[in-house]
């Protein structure tokens, strides 16, 4: 398998956004027609809050999950399409 690269993990979707806008590449925002009954809407109001009370608490909390060892039995659900 060929490793993925990733190399706006660090940047903010806003940001990347904006870096999009203003650089005149072509982007598309749109929301997957599941999302507003998904569970992972709760997270992220909570990281939206942590967010506001101190900006870097979102980085700190990606920072310290790639730090964290997964088991090699930990498996990933295949996706469908939105």
């Amino acid at each position: 398998s060929v490793p993925r690269l990733k190399p706006l993990r660090h940047a903010y979707e806003k940001e990347i956004v904006l870096f999009a806008h203003f650089c005149g590449l072509r982007y598309f925002s749109t929301e997957c027609v599941y999302a507003p009954h998904a569970y992972r809407g709760h997270p992220r109001a909570l990281l939206k809050d942590l967010e506001a009370s101190r900006p870097s608490s979102v980085a700190a909390l990606g920072h310290s999950g790639r730090r964290l060892a997964v088991g090699a039995a930990v498996g990933t659900a295949a996706l469908g399409r939105c």
